[in-house]
């Protein structure tokens, strides 16, 4: 799951893939971009500004254009390994005064994933009704490949940011716990760490155990919609 669809065109070329499959594989990471990528920041960004934190809306953030939350870089990942990051959403935990620090650190943190696993299950919903309710045909299966690969990239991206390593979302957890000597050491060394995590990424060493993570996350919500079929 971690090879993006520049991969799947190079498959093509060498005809390891069809051609179906390449553009099934370019649409869902314009989906991720365009309209998952913008719910993820837009969730930190609502979560702060519902604790008191107006800094993220005042800079244009609250929102869905996805061209207020691109970041080129993660973007271009995006289709080399199905997975990067958009601009981060800037925060000021000191305003969020409804909550404690702590408390607002986590949510604000977690609102992201979470907001990709909650776009997972809607699409899942979607992937069982269009079953239930149309005829099977070669258009309904490209149809919900598409979707199934959107979903499996949503949940990739939400274990992704939830990697205890900065800038990703679950640094930000983890660093609510962390000892301000442990969290100056890692800052100290984030951009060694950044370059090591996107080498082992990029290399296939993590994502193994990162695809498991992902297809449990996916057995689970699978589970949830039972009554789907």
């Amino acid at each position: 799951m971690f090879r993006g669809p520049i991969y799947d065109l190079f498959g093509f070329i060498q005809g390891k893939e069809s051609f179906e499959m390449v553009v099934i594989s370019f649409f869902s990471v314009l989906v991720i971009i365009m309209v998952l990528n913008p719910i993820h920041e837009c969730a930190h960004a609502l979560t702060a500004k519902l604790l008191g934190d107006d800094t993220a809306e005042s800079r244009g953030r609250v929102t869905l254009n996805p061209f207020a939350h691109i970041d080129p870089t993660g973007a271009v990942l995006m289709f080399l390994c199905r997975f990067g990051w958009a601009n981060p959403v800037p925060v000021d935990l000191r305003k969020c005064r409804k909550v404690s620090i702590r408390t607002a650190n986590i949510l604000v943190s977690l609102a992201g994933p979470f907001s990709n696993i909650i776009m997972s299950l809607i699409i899942i919903i979607i992937i069982k009704i269009l079953w239930l309710t149309l005829p099977d045909s070669t258009t309904m299966g490209y149809v919900t490949t598409a979707l199934y690969l959107t979903a499996r990239i949503s949940l990739n991206l939400a274990v992704f940011n939830l990697i205890p390593i900065p800038p990703l979302d679950g640094y930000h957890v983890l660093s609510t716990f962390m000892s301000p000597k442990a969290m100056a050491f890692v800052e100290r060394n984030a951009h060694i760490i950044r370059w090591v995590m996107l080498f082992l990424l990029v290399g296939g060493i993590i994502g193994v155990p990162l695809s498991y993570a992902s297809e449990g996350l996916y057995f689970l919500l699978d589970k949830m919609t039972f009554f789907l079929g």
